[in-house]
């Protein structure tokens, strides 16, 4: 299946100059997680939810943040899709990458939008291969020490309080049931 099958074409953009309290308020009018950054037409950046909270995380002013300032700060590549890939394709470009939504960019033009829900839609036979790399792409980026954030593994619930418990990221719920189960003896039959 190609990406141009599935992808959304009504994509909300911003310029370079734009304030992320702007672009903030835009994503939450449109209920939306990302907008693309475009210069004379062309897309340059993506700004997501992640970037708004990093910079109020960092205290600094959203009335003087600017689109561009953020797009500089960035550690990944902008990454795009044709219109003509094969959505295995970008679904791979999206664990590698560590990202959720692939502006699609034809001659240079913003034509679309994918995101791995539209990817799951239309191919839920992705979710396992997609979950089964994510686990791997964290046992790379997290420590079993440390808490993360993510779904479950045991009861594919969201939680912030994931911790690495026998080889698996569990839920502070399920973590609690793990240690609650008695040990159970087997008994020789006569």
């Amino acid at each position: 299946m190609k990406v141009k099958e599935i992808m959304r074409k009504n994509v909300i953009t911003v310029d370079e100059d734009t304030t992320v309290s702007t672009i903030s308020k835009i994503m939450t009018n449109n209920r939306i997680g990302s907008v693309i950054v475009v210069v004379n037409q062309k897309p340059i950046g993506i700004i997501t939810n992640d970037d708004i909270v990093d910079v109020v995380a960092k205290n600094m002013d959203p009335k003087q943040v600017l689109a561009k300032d953020l797009l500089k700060n960035k550690k990944r590549p902008f990454i795009t899709a044709s219109p003509d890939e094969n959505i295995l394709e970008v679904s791979k470009k999206m664990v590698k990458n560590g990202i959720k939504r692939i502006p699609v960019v034809e001659n240079d033009k913003l034509v679309g939008i994918i995101s791995d829900k539209e990817i799951l839609t239309v191919s839920p036979e992705l979710i396992e291969i997609l979950s089964e790399k994510m686990k791997l792409k964290i046992s790379f980026v997290a420590k079993p020490e440390e808490t993360i954030s993510g779904m479950c593994e045991e009861c594919d619930e969201y939680s912030d309080n994931l911790q690495y418990v026998n080889g698996r990221w569990l839920c502070e719920e399920c973590r609690e049931e793990t240690s609650e189960e008695p040990e159970v003896e087997e008994s020789e039959e006569d």
